[in-house]
């Protein structure tokens, strides 16, 4: 559980943690509530969210070896698509 600090605009700020972990990104809409029994404020999300966002994959992936250019890539990307293409026809 994280705390957070209220502003003296009452804002809070949501941990990165937390954010990682649930579908919001920045500029999300998000409802507001007290719970039933007033003894929490609950945060949801307004329509639908469109799955996570993809900071979730931030520090995830890991590239053990030398810097891979983003042209190296692509090319290996193209070339893997083309194999595809013939192993199916």
């Amino acid at each position: 559980m994280a705390t957070m600090t209220l502003s003296a605009k009452r804002q809070v700020v949501l941990p990165a943690d937390l954010c990682r972990q649930i579908p919001l990104s920045p500029g999300a809409q998000v409802q507001v509530r007290l719970a039933a029994d007033g003894s929490a404020i609950l945060i949801e999300p307004v329509g639908k969210t469109g799955g996570k966002s993809a900071s979730v994959l931030f520090g995830r992936a890991v590239h053990r070896g030398k810097p891979v250019a983003i042209e190296e890539l692509q090319g290996s990307v193209s070339a893997a698509r083309l194999a595809q293409r013939q192993d199916d026809a």
